[in-house]
């Protein structure tokens, strides 16, 4: 059976175009670390700027909800706040006053006590147009905080609990929270959801614990009906409002560690896009989080010199990326970092969290995260160190995974396809020195006469979308809707992306 691929570009973001191949590797490919655009600098942010925050594009308007933090003995540790960008790069907070803190009238606070994620609604009524999956600590600032289960109870088991809250707004700016909670069970961290096109449903990311933290899945027809889908495990320990925590069962197991990873490791932090530009491409921002052993400070012949014990919940985090087709089915084929840490002492060189959301500003993809120069445990709460903030990331339009050739060549053959458009289109880097020929073949893999190798006429240098041609032919009009294979024979080049576009 054939690929019936239309005109959509297609990613090589796994073995899907490899029905045979010589010496191609995929490749993560990282994006350029370009300029923190908004660091801690208001009162409600003496803590920091941390991470779990949102960027999308709505109405031409860059638009971020970011993580406020201050000191624990503030009582409000931890606000949701909003700021704007006609650029992406040059952001302001917009001081919505919608609460009073103490001695602070002028903020950019739109949910105190929240972290969580936003997204619009494309079929959302005006009035619940933005949406956020809210983990709520109860506060006297925002009544509808009241409530809300986000916390240690002591008596319970386990003791942490943190309930995932649907909030819904006009603007993005007034939000109410609804209930029942959407996930009654503990989803600390950042959790997020969308409404997926391919499926036609709506598909949520949030932390279980079936490995310590991993990441779950669920898919439902309407986000205004509570609770969400989930499934009974009635091994699961009890809880605050008769809740359960998710252990294992509950939800589909999307992300987790394996024996790849190293001992007492874990992910979370999911940051899932359906990749828009693109046919059958999810992309998942995830952190895989190195725990330290924790030792007792007092006895320092259990510590020695090793000091990174010191704190429980420690280590270091970073970003990597995972990919998919369906969104279901998640594979990592390089785990080397998508973001990596800065330097020990830099202000992103103890963990690193990616901002959910993307934006394609022409040719590229701009993405946002966040960093701290300490570790995930290593630091007081009640610190004013102002630590983290937001950086810009520029990627490459389709270029977070790539197939890779070696100087000295390679090649691969796809499996059958189909197509509708009559220009074949490259997404590559062949540097100086590479170069890129294709071939195409008929069903039984024989070259077809005026596509061969030998009539291919390279391509080179570094393109979004070169066009493939032959000494005799520049287009491939006269073989759609024929089922064909392509031959590729590379040498030092990296390529993205193929599509059959309408148009030359």
């Amino acid at each position: 059976m054939a690929f019936d691929l239309g005109t959509e570009k297609q990613l090589f973001i796994d073995q899907r175009w490899f029905a045979s191949q010589r010496g191609i590797r995929l490749t993560v490919n990282p994006p350029v670390k370009a300029e923190r655009v908004l660091v801690p600098e208001e009162p409600w942010e003496r803590k920091g700027i941390h991470a779990y925050n949102t960027v999308l594009e709505h109405d031409g308007i860059y638009r971020m909800w970011y993580d406020a933090i201050s000191p624990q003995s503030s009582g409000i540790p931890r606000s949701l706040c909003y700021a704007t960008s006609a650029d992406g790069i040059h952001w302001e907070r917009q001081y919505v006053n919608l609460f009073s803190l103490p001695g602070i009238e002028r903020n950019s606070i739109v949910m105190p006590g929240v972290n969580g994620s936003v997204m619009v609604d494309p079929n959302g009524s005006d009035e619940h147009r933005f949406k956020s999956l809210a983990l709520i600590t109860e506060n006297d600032l925002w009544p509808q905080s009241k409530g809300c289960i986000c916390g240690v109870y002591p008596g319970y088991d386990p003791e942490h609990w943190c309930e995932l809250y649907l909030c819904t707004s006009p603007d993005g700016i007034h939000w109410r929270r609804h209930s029942p909670s959407a996930m009654p069970f503990f989803h600390d961290s950042h959790n997020v959801f969308f409404y997926d096109r391919r499926l036609g449903r709506y598909a949520a990311y949030m932390r279980t614990h079936e490995r310590h933290r991993t990441v779950g899945r669920t898919e439902f027809d309407d986000p205004m009906q509570l609770p969400w889908p989930f499934k009974e495990n009635p091994s699961a320990a009890r809880g605050p409002g008769d809740s359960r925590r998710a252990a294992g069962g509950e939800y589909e197991l999307a992300l987790c560690c394996d024996e790849s990873d190293p001992p007492d490791s874990d992910l979370y932090t999911p940051s899932v896009h359906p990749y828009p530009w693109a046919a059958d491409a999810y992309f998942s921002f995830t952190t895989p989080y190195r725990h330290y052993p924790f030792g007792d400070t007092g006895d320092t012949t259990e510590q020695g010199r090793d000091e990174r014990g010191r704190f429980r919940n420690d280590g270091p985090v970073e970003v990597q990326l995972a990919v998919s087709r369906d969104g279901i089915s998640w594979t990592r084929p390089d785990r080397r970092p998508y973001v990596p840490l800065g330097l020990a002492g830099a202000w992103d060189g103890g963990q690193a969290y990616m901002a959910h959301g993307m934006v394609r500003k022409g040719d590229e993809i701009w993405q946002y995260y966040s960093g701290t120069h300490y570790t995930h445990g290593a630091y007081d709460p009640d610190d004013e160190d102002g630590s983290g903030g937001v950086c810009r990331l520029v990627q490459r339009l389709d270029g977070f995974i790539s197939a890779d050739a070696e100087y000295t060549g390679a090649e691969f053959t796809t499996p059958l396809l189909r197509f509708s458009g009559a220009h074949l289109k490259l997404n590559v880097d062949c540097s100086a020195m590479g170069e890129v020929w294709v071939e195409v073949r008929d069903g039984r893999n024989h070259p077809l006469a005026g596509y061969t190798l030998a009539d291919s006429v390279s391509v080179d240098r570094n393109h979004i979308a070169a066009p493939v041609v032959w000494q005799q032919r520049d287009n491939v009009g006269e073989l759609m809707g024929r089922p064909v294979r392509l031959h590729f024979r590379l040498r030092a080049a990296k390529l993205y992306a193929f599509q059959f576009d309408a148009e030359a």
